[in-house]
């Protein structure tokens, strides 16, 4: 009879996960699913996700947050803003909060009569909130419109044409595909430099194009450049010249985000990152089917705490269905996670409250929710009242010798607060015409959970699951004791 195998150990999930991987490439420290759960807070660890509460109350019930947005008026005086249908969608509205109760500015509901379903996009610049917007429902551009204080009205907008996006650079504004007597969806426009506290829009002179085969998708600045997207390519414009630098486009101008040095993007194949400028360089390779499987005009994005964060929508990935999934990158620690919300996002953004930035999401059902932070005095543990659901599997383990089967006699897991988190197993072994479901190996409600078993399998997998309303469990590994083995 062989002797025992040494006991084998994974101590930590340090390799970024990834749903790209077949069972059997995974590294022994990566896993396949990490849906709901965070590997990148603590490193080692892996730590159930936390949920989100909802601001204030419901906005207007059973419709959709189409524009969210931190206005910086100055310093001391700053407003969170949201756009949403009305409730007999006839017109848009929009909503003001200072971090609880909303307040309607009426007179926009009044000014976007039959806009209801537009999109808007905000900006800041010289003390006012700018919008612009579009509605694809009805082919329409929303009327400009711009916001200070709680004065709503058409104050610096004479002239400006209507636009899908909106960005300041320098000492300008630009708005790019447009509409000016007709659509422009090659154009960029900008505003004159601000003087005496105000600016001016002159549409004969002040304006570019970009190609003219591909519309405008997506605008950011970054490097001291204003940046154009289409579907293909990017251009860099300087305010003296531009010129195409890449033949890498964007698929939607809400995936675009800054952190620093480096933007952010997805096009229809994957994440893109660029630093400094420099060429474009994909890190959504670990979750591309996920991205690849979703829809891009359900794609929202928000970057807070160096976490660039993507909401997809309805999506799959190696079999497995995925409601309302939102993915998130951790610049420091390069991994990838996602996990499945309980409302569908229709609007994501960064909101800083108390010198802590927040992620702001408004939902299909009226309600803008703040998602829950590890430093928060009060640990946010479901999705407003809804269990959150987190799940995490491992390769498929040949314990160095797939010509052998082995023999578990224990199985030792290592979790904190795992009261409901259970661990599960699956076999792949001779004969099998096709995949196990996983069988039950117990609950992980103690630091140090001893599961004596026997499992025999050529390949082993393990995977964790957990549903509930609870304080967030952490895994930090398990070990697998063998008996004597038997080759093929």
């Amino acid at each position: 009879m062989a002797e025992n195998r040494a006991p084998f150990h994974v101590p930590h999930f340090l390799q970024p996960p990834t749903t790209e991987l077949s069972h059997f490439l995974l590294g022994d420290n990566q896993l396949q699913i990490a849906n709901g759960c965070n590997p990148s807070y603590k490193k080692g660890v892996l730590i159930k996700d936390l949920g989100y509460s909802i601001v204030g109350s419901t906005i207007q019930s059973g419709k959709s947050i189409t524009g969210l947005h931190h206005f910086h008026q100055t310093s001391a005086v700053q407003k969170i803003l949201a756009t949403v249908n009305n409730s007999g969608d006839t017109a848009l509205q929009l909503f003001y909060s200072t971090g609880s109760s909303w307040t309607e500015l009426t007179d926009a509901e009044t000014a976007w009569a039959n806009y209801e379903d537009a999109l808007v996009e905000m900006e800041d610049f010289i003390g006012y909130c700018f919008f612009v917007g579009y509605d694809a429902t009805d082919d329409v551009f929303l009327p400009n419109r711009t916001l200070t204080g709680t004065t709503f009205g058409t104050t610096l907008t004479t002239s400006m044409p209507g636009a899908k996006y909106i960005k300041r650079y320098r000492d300008r504004l630009y708005v790019a595909n447009c509409y000016n007597a007709a659509a422009q969806p090659y154009r960029v426009y900008f505003s004159s430099v601000p003087s005496a506290g105000s600016i001016s829009w002159t549409v004969a002179s002040d304006f570019f194009d970009v190609d003219y085969s591909e519309s405008i998708t997506g605008i950011e600045t970054n490097w001291d450049r204003l940046v154009i997207f289409t579907d293909y390519s990017a251009y860099l414009y300087d305010q003296d010249s531009k010129k195409k630098i890449w033949d890498v486009g964007c698929s939607q101008h809400r995936s675009i985000q800054n952190i620093g040095q480096y933007m952010i993007w997805a096009n229809k194949d994957t994440v893109l990152i660029s630093s400094g400028g420099g060429f474009p360089v994909p890190i959504g390779a670990d979750i591309q089917e996920l991205i690849r499987q979703s829809s891009s005009s359900n794609w929202r994005s928000a970057v807070v705490d160096r976490e660039y964060v993507l909401y997809l929508g309805n999506t799959s990935a190696n079999g497995l269905s995925y409601t309302n999934c939102m993915a998130v990158y951790n610049l420091d620690t390069g991994m990838w996670r996602w996990r499945e919300l309980a409302d569908v996002v229709t609007a994501l953004a960064r909101v800083t409250l108390s010198g802590k930035d927040y992620l702001y999401m408004g939902a299909s059902d009226g309600d803008v929710h703040v998602k829950g932070k590890y430093t928060d005095a009060t640990l946010v543990t479901t999705d407003n009242t809804a269990a959150i659901k987190s799940h995490f599997r491992t390769k498929a383990y040949d314990f160095g010798d797939p010509s052998i089967l082995k023999h578990i006699i224990k199985t030792v897991a290592y979790a904190e607060s795992g009261l409901g988190l259970v661990l599960y197993y699956r076999l792949f072994n001779k004969k099998q015409e096709g995949l196990q479901e996983f069988q039950k190996i117990g609950v992980l409600d103690k630091i140090i959970n001893e599961f004596p078993c026997g499992i025999d399998g050529y390949f082993i997998q393990f995977e964790g699951r957990e549903m509930s309303g609870r304080a967030p469990w952490k895994f930090h590994g398990f070990t697998a004791l063998f008996g004597p083995e038997s080759r093929l």
